[in-house]
């Protein structure tokens, strides 16, 4: 019996795969431990209106889990979010975008303990 990774990484799977290149925005959130259900479902609600801008393919964004077997590596941040891009000049217009400067000072700042962010973005294919 072949191993899944072997199958998955030799393309000797039974499914076809398909990709495409992008630009990946990943953010990691300290929201404040009075933030209202209100708050934070405002927050949500906001980061899914970024699929409208031009560029963005996809977004999602939750609340970080640790189950008991696993090891903590959250280092206090509690809510985690993914908008993938086509590419830079997407990016560069997602950050400049009026909806999402709007988003962050109004909605998603006033509940985070910690500024800024936690923030990454990096180049990428995805594989599906």
């Amino acid at each position: 019996m072949g191993s899944t990774l072997s199958s998955a990484a030799g393309g000797g799977g039974k499914c076809p795969m398909h990709s495409s290149s992008g630009v990946e925005h990943f953010v990691l959130l300290k929201v404040k431990a009075d933030a209202t259900d209100e708050q934070t479902q405002a927050m949500i609600d906001g980061v899914n209106a970024l699929i409208g801008i031009e560029g963005v393919i996809s977004v999602s964004i939750g609340k970080i889990f640790v189950e008991d077997w696993m090891a903590d590596r959250t280092k206090k941040h509690n809510f985690a979010l993914r908008v993938r891009l086509k590419n830079k000049e997407a990016l560069r217009r997602y950050q400049e975008d009026e909806g999402h400067k709007l988003l962050l000072k109004e909605t998603i700042v006033p509940i985070l303990s910690e500024l800024p962010p936690t923030a990454v973005d990096f180049e990428s294919t995805l594989v599906m």
